[in-house]
């Protein structure tokens, strides 16, 4: 509608949609779930799922008495609890984001307390979500040292480790029947695993799971128990291995000859090592101690071969290898000889 007043045209412009007014969006974020807490030697480790429109993760803590009621009102936990740390950037990204709280476990006073976390996330415009569920910890200063000295030995079929067993527990007791997880991750970035079904009882592992060529980083925790359950310890020190297969395959055995019409046949069964490649054949003069001249330059596939260059009425000594993957040539087999019939 168009109206003339003192000159000048006013145009009123209508709203483009008919209705009552909308109001704002709502704060959409909602309380993370999935709290937990897990003690890691002087640590107590708070694991939460994550909300990808949450910039920050506040963690909330509140010391109690051990004999404490376990229900607590929200209201309660937030007029007593304080915020002990939060979790943002690349760590809050992760696929379940950690957050480490520390005790000391020489301070005798743990001994009587329940430690009652919270985590709230916050989104970009400061706001704050609700409250996520209660996860407690009970702070135990018995728990073993981390082990020391780790060390590998890769063989054919294992990465062996090794490694020193802790002497003293946290709060300075003799750390005794400590056992052993094993963890291990590929460092291009794979999640951590335990390798061992059931905690070790002595300090050795062998991981016969690992493929040649692949870098892998072991760590180990000790493994006590408090209360009827089982509390690891911090991490040793991590130790990378990258397993390189050194070590050739068996000789090829019970290889076989026969001529006729001036060739030289040779046939022997397949190896039973997975990574050979193939096989390459050497050939020497019988009762010389020339030394064997390669016939096949490259390695053949096929167990069987034909020698078409012998010289009639000549005996030829003949022996085989086999090659893996990683060129790791194997002993010659036993030789065999032949006399080529023209």
């Amino acid at each position: 509608m168009a109206l003339a007043w003192g000159g000048l045209t006013l145009v009123s412009v209508g709203c483009a949609k008919v209705g009552p007014p909308v109001p704002p969006p709502r704060f959409a974020l909602a309380a993370t779930d999935e709290l937990v807490a897990t003690q890691y030697g002087d640590q107590i480790i708070l694991r939460f799922a994550r909300d990808v429109r949450a910039v920050r993760a506040d963690v909330l803590r509140r010391v109690e008495p051990r004999d404490a009621p376990l229900a607590l009102p929200e209201e309660v936990f937030l007029r007593e609890a304080r915020l002990v740390g939060s979790v943002g950037g690349l760590e809050l990204a992760a696929a379940a984001p950690t957050y480490a709280d520390l005790f000391d476990p020489l301070d005798a006073s743990w001994r009587d307390k329940r430690i009652r976390y919270a985590v709230r996330l916050i989104d970009e415009r400061g706001r704050p979500s609700p409250l996520s569920s209660y996860a407690l910890a009970y702070p135990f200063g018995g728990v073993a040292d981390a082990p020391g000295e780790a060390r590998a030995e890769v063989t054919q079929d294992a990465i062996r480790l090794a490694w020193q067993p802790p002497a003293r527990s946290l709060d300075g007791s003799p750390a005794v029947d400590a056992q052993f997880n094993v963890y291990r991750r590929r460092t291009d970035g794979g999640l951590e695993s335990r390798r061992n079904n059931a905690p070790l009882t002595s300090p050795a592992f062998a991981d016969t799971d690992f493929a040649f060529g692949e870098e892998y980083e072991y760590v180990i925790r000790a493994v006590s128990l408090a209360r009827g359950e089982l509390i690891e310890s911090r991490a040793s020190a991590p130790l990378r291995v990258r397993p390189v297969d050194a070590f050739p395959p068996s000789a090829p055995a019970n290889v076989t000859g026969a001529s006729a019409a001036g060739l030289v046949s040779l046939f022997f069964p397949a190896n039973p090592e997975p990574d050979v490649s193939g096989y390459i054949i050497y050939r020497g003069e019988a009762g010389t101690d020339a030394a064997p001249v390669k016939l096949t330059p490259t390695p053949i596939q096929r167990t069987t071969f034909q020698d078409r260059t012998g010289v009639g009425g000549q005996t030829y000594r003949y022996v085989v290898t086999a090659v893996d993957v990683f060129g790791n040539e194997s002993a010659p087999s036993r030789p065999v000889e032949v006399t080529v019939i023209p």
